[in-house]
């Protein structure tokens, strides 16, 4: 990034690397174009063990936020017990019971994956559309991640950027990865990155959180993609990409 022109540098990268427009005036996808039928094929043909594998973080309210941007951790409220079923209040034949809960919540508050609509550009949304009309307070109206659900499905592949380059198998907070680490990572792995991919980076931050604490985590510094991996980004035409920060 030119450091003497920051938002130059970045309106000179949003025009070179911009997806806006190619799969079309009503695309609601965007680089999940390139996660076709022929990609899910290759990802299935790589497993061999058949196991599973959870990559979501638990979701209680011992979780990371701290009330930044007014998030907070979700609040799980149980509506009925087991307690109310053995006092037989609940109003069921034949001493029928049954527990039931509700949970409020901001979408930030574990695990999450952001859709198109959540980042915009000049008041534009994704595809250039006009913010206000895209997103209001009824939510999405247009690109909601509800359109990626039947989609994410491929080959994924892990870079373990933590591992390869960080100490002790972590990054430190600040850390900006590069292309650079990017592609040496992959070499060091001996696994290619190319269209249609899922890329899952692992930076460390996440065990380092669980094993000393959230502190500021959501919203303290942490290491991530730098802005010069935009490019990479670009390039490559992977599908998606999440990190474990």
């Amino acid at each position: 990034m030119n450091r003497d022109d920051p938002e130059g540098a970045i309106a000179e990268a949003a025009k070179a690397y911009s997806n806006w427009g190619r799969w079309g005036a009503d695309d609601v996808l965007g680089t999940l174009n390139f996660l076709d039928a022929a990609k899910r094929r290759e990802g299935a043909a790589l497993v061999r063990r058949g196991e599973s594998f959870s990559l979501s973080q638990r979701f209680d309210m011992d979780g990371p936020q701290q009330g930044w941007r007014r998030r907070t951790n979700p609040v799980h409220t149980m509506l009925d017990t087991g307690t109310d079923a053995a006092l037989g209040n609940q109003g069921f034949p034949h001493g029928i019971g049954g527990a039931d809960d509700v949970i409020a919540m901001p979408l930030q508050c574990s695990t999450q994956w952001d859709g198109l609509g959540h980042i915009f550009d000049h008041g534009k949304a994704w595809n250039g559309r006009d913010a206000a009309r895209t997103v209001t307070s009824d939510g999405d109206l247009v690109t909601g991640i509800e359109h990626m659900a039947p989609h994410v499905a491929g080959r994924g592949v892990l870079l373990d950027v933590g591992r390869a380059v960080g100490s002790q198998g972590e990054l430190a907070d600040g850390f900006a990865i590069t292309e650079e680490h990017l592609r040496g990572t992959a070499e060091a792995h001996g696994v290619r990155v190319g269209r249609g991919d899922i890329v899952l980076v692992r930076t460390g931050h996440l065990a380092r959180a669980k094993r000393d604490g959230w502190g500021d985590y959501a919203g303290g510094p942490a290491p991530g993609l730098s802005f010069t991996t935009a490019g990479w980004l670009h390039g490559t035409e992977i599908a998606a990409i999440a990190t474990d920060t």
